[in-house]
């Protein structure tokens, strides 16, 4: 997940000063071929192991992490 943020805290961050980080509670999806968007609220979400999901999300290439983040959409 790359996420931008402003220099300052990048910093704060990078130094192990800043522990935590505050983002709005929606995505944006981006059709890959289109271009058109949707935004959607996030209800929840939870960590789950890469190895729970479907052998055909593991060998999808999308995930370099051994913990996924899962997405709860209102």
């Amino acid at each position: 997940m790359k996420l931008p943020i402003k220099d300052e805290y990048f910093q704060k961050i990078k130094s192990g000063e800043k522990i935590e980080e505050y983002r709005d509670a929606h995505i944006t999806f981006v059709n890959e071929k289109t271009g058109e968007t949707i935004t959607k609220e996030v209800e929840g979400f939870k960590f789950v192991p890469k190895d729970g999901l479907s052998e055909e999300l593991q060998k999808s290439g999308m995930f370099t992490d051994d913990r996924i983040m899962l997405f709860v959409l209102k």
